[in-house]
């Protein structure tokens, strides 16, 4: 009998998943260059599961944005496939 995972166990894969990415972006000298206003692109980023999405945040200060278990499982597929950015620039692909 195969157990069926929760909503919340896929968004918290899926979230652990991102955050490799982000954190990888974010240490990258090349991807998170210091941009000419003095600021960077990733700064404290993460990603989180919380029950039926995903929460991703890029820059610790500012807002962040909750996903669906469908638009993260398109982002990260699209992180995966060795895309850099942001789940925005994702989606509208």
């Amino acid at each position: 009998m195969t157990k069926k995972l929760t909503k919340t166990a896929i968004a918290q894969d899926l979230a652990k998943r991102i955050d490799a990415h982000l954190k990888r972006f974010e240490q990258s000298p090349k991807i998170n260059a210091v941009r000419k206003e003095g600021t960077r692109s990733y700064y404290n980023a993460y990603a989180i599961g919380d029950r039926h999405r995903v929460f991703v945040k890029y820059v610790h200060y500012q807002g962040g944005s909750h996903l669906s278990i469908e638009d993260a499982t398109k982002y990260l597929a699209w992180l995966d496939a060795g895309n850099v950015g942001r789940h925005y620039e994702a989606l509208r692909k």
